[in-house]
């Protein structure tokens, strides 16, 4: 038994620790859950399932092991914290996936630090890196490659053969269509179907279908 660390005070956070007390009901992995914050004057706040004891900065000084959880909804913070935090040896980053979600580790290889909420569905043939996160109700279909760092909002629906790479952003109920290849850095707005290859990096597309934002 450990202590899960969640970095962040905002919404997201407070769902990640909704999620990692749905899991402790039903396996009783650890014995608290904490919040981290960037701000010195929110320690002691309380929040859902816990408090906010410190900033981020206690984790590069823990003597005893710990778990840690970014509850920060940007792909750009994910992965400056992941650079940061991921090498220090007494920091360990779970996969959070909700107890009622069937996944076959047989089928679907995740990294670590990987946050999959209630209703998010996975088929077959799967390879997902770290520090993702898979929202109420997405879903990720058969021989789909994803990188890390990506955040997939509730209600997206990644079709089968997918490759998406790190840092992309999935606005709520956004489409991606069989066989679609999406860069580093792409942003998908909410509602959004992607038909075609985005190609380039750190675009923002919108629209069905979806088009680079303010392409003419």
């Amino acid at each position: 038994m450990r202590t899960l660390y969640i970095i962040g005070t905002g919404g997201f956070a407070k769902e990640v620790a909704q999620l990692a007390h749905e899991i402790n009901l039903a396996f009783a992995h650890w014995d608290a859950l904490a919040y981290l914050s960037e701000t010195p004057a929110e320690v002691g706040k309380p929040m859902p399932f816990g408090s906010v004891v410190g900033t981020d900065d206690i984790l590069k000084d823990l003597s005893t092991p710990a778990d840690v959880a970014v509850g920060i909804g940007s792909p750009r913070l994910r992965a400056k914290l992941g650079s940061s935090l991921m090498p220090l040896p007494s920091l360990r980053f779970p996969n959070l996936i909700h107890p009622a979600n069937p996944i076959n580790a047989d089928h679907v290889l995740l990294g670590v630090g990987n946050i999959v909420t209630r209703g998010a569905v996975f088929t077959c043939d799967i390879k997902v890196g770290d520090l993702n996160v898979f929202n109420l109700n997405s879903t990720v279909g058969h021989d789909t490659t994803i990188g890390s760092f990506n955040v997939i909002n509730p209600g997206t629906n990644v079709s089968g053969g997918v490759s998406i790479g790190d840092r992309c952003l999935f606005g709520t109920g956004s489409q991606v269509l069989e066989g679609i290849s999406i860069a580093n850095g792409s942003t998908i707005g909410a509602g959004a179907v992607v038909v075609k290859d985005v190609d380039r990096e750190n675009l923002t597309l919108v629209g069905i279908p979806a088009k680079p934002l303010n392409a003419t």
